[in-house]
C-alpha cells in the first residue's frame, strides 16, 4: 500500500507540473490539446516498446477506458466553461470536490467502506484545497452560472474516475491505461474543434521550437501523470486516491512560488497545513 501512495504523490507532482505549463502558455486551449495528443503518442509508444503482451482485444477493458475518457473529456470541457463565466480562483475549487461524489458511488458501485477517520481526512484535504485557492473574484458575465457549471463538471468527473478504477483493475491494465489517453486525445481534439474554434494551433507569438518544446515537456508530464496514477490506483481504493491526487493543488502553488515568483500568503499557508493534516488521516487509515 506504501508503494501505492508514493505513486499517487508522484502522480500529483506531475499534474501540478503540466498544469503550471498550461496555465504558462500563450494559448491555453490550444496547448492543452497539444499535450494531449503529445501524451497519446507518448504512452502508446511506452506501452508498444515495454508491454508489447498488452495488445489483445478484451471488451470490458476497450469499454471502461471509452467511459472514464468521455467523462473525463467531458470535466475538462465543462471546466474551462466555467471559466467563462467566472474567476478561475473562484470556480476551481469546486471543481476539485468529485472526490465527494467518488466516495458516495465507490461506496454503492464498488463496495467500498471508508473509516469516519478516512472521511474526515478527504474532508480536510478538499477543505484545504479550497482555502488556497478561493478569493472574493466575481463572475465576468453570471458567477452563479460559473458555479454550477464548475460542479456539473465535478459530477461528471466522478462517473469517469469509477470507469477509470474498474479499468485498472481489468486482466489488461496497460492497455487500458493507452486506450484512455488515446481517447481522451481524440475527445479532446473534438470537443475543442466544436466548442471553441475551428483551428487549434498554437499562438504564432511564440517562436515555434520552443512551442514544441513546450509540447513535448508538457506531454512527458501528463504521460507519468497519467501512469503513476492509474499503477497506484490498482492497489487503492477510489475514494482515498482521488482525494489524495489533489495534492496536486499544493505541488501547484509551490511551483508558482519557485518558478512563477508568486505570492504564498497566510491563506495559502492554512490551506497548506489543512491539506497535509487531511494526507496524514488518509494515510493512517489506508
Amino acid at each position: 500500500m506504501s508503494s501505492a501512495f508514493a505513486l499517487i504523490v508522484i502522480s500529483a507532482v506531475f499534474h501540478a507540473a503540466w498544469n503550471l505549463l498550461v496555465k504558462t502558455s500563450a494559448d491555453k486551449v490550444a496547448y492543452n490539446v497539444h499535450i494531449q495528443v503529445a501524451t497519446a503518442v507518448f504512452i502508446t509508444s511506452y506501452t508498444v516498446l515495454f508491454f508489447p503482451e498488452a495488445f489483445y482485444f478484451h471488451k470490458p477493458t476497450f469499454i471502461y477506458a471509452l467511459l472514464s475518457s468521455f467523462f473525463f473529456a467531458l470535466y475538462q470541457h465543462f471546466t474551462a466553461i466555467s471559466y467563462k463565466y467566472a474567476d478561475v480562483s473562484l470556480v476551481y475549487p469546486i471543481t476539485t470536490s468529485s472526490p465527494f461524489f467518488i466516495m458516495i458511488w465507490a461506496y454503492f458501485i464498488l463496495d467500498e467502506h471508508v473509516t469516519p477517520f478516512g472521511i474526515l481526512g478527504i474532508v480536510l484535504v478538499l477543505a484545504g484545497c479550497y482555502i488556497m485557492n478561493i478569493t472574493n473574484g466575481k463572475g465576468n458575465k453570471s458567477g452563479l452560472y460559473g458555479i454550477l457549471t464548475a460542479l456539473l463538471a465535478a459530477f461528471l468527473y466522478s462517473f469517469g474516475a469509477m470507469a477509470d478504477k474498474m479499468g485498472v483493475e481489468s486482466v489488461n491494465t496497460h492497455l487500458y491505461i493507452m486506450l484512455m489517453a488515446d481517447f481522451m486525445s481524440f475527445y479532446s481534439v473534438l470537443f475543442t474543434i466544436i466548442s471553441h474554434r475551428k483551428s487549434v494551433t498554437l499562438h504564432r507569438k511564440v517562436s515555434v521550437p520552443v512551442q514544441w518544446k513546450l509540447v513535448i515537456l508538457g506531454g512527458l508530464a501528463m504521460s507519468a501523470s497519467t501512469i503513476t496514477y492509474r499503477l497506484g490506483l490498482i492497489d487503492m481504493q477510489i475514494s482515498y486516491a482521488s482525494a489524495l491526487r489533489q495534492l496536486s493543488s499544493l505541488f501547484g502553488v509551490l511551483m508558482g512560488l519557485f518558478f512563477l515568483k508568486e505570492s504564498y500568503g497566510l491563506q495559502r499557508i492554512v490551506g497548506s497545513m489543512v491539506i497535509v493534516a487531511g494526507i496524514m488521516l488518509i494515510r493512517l487509515n489506508m
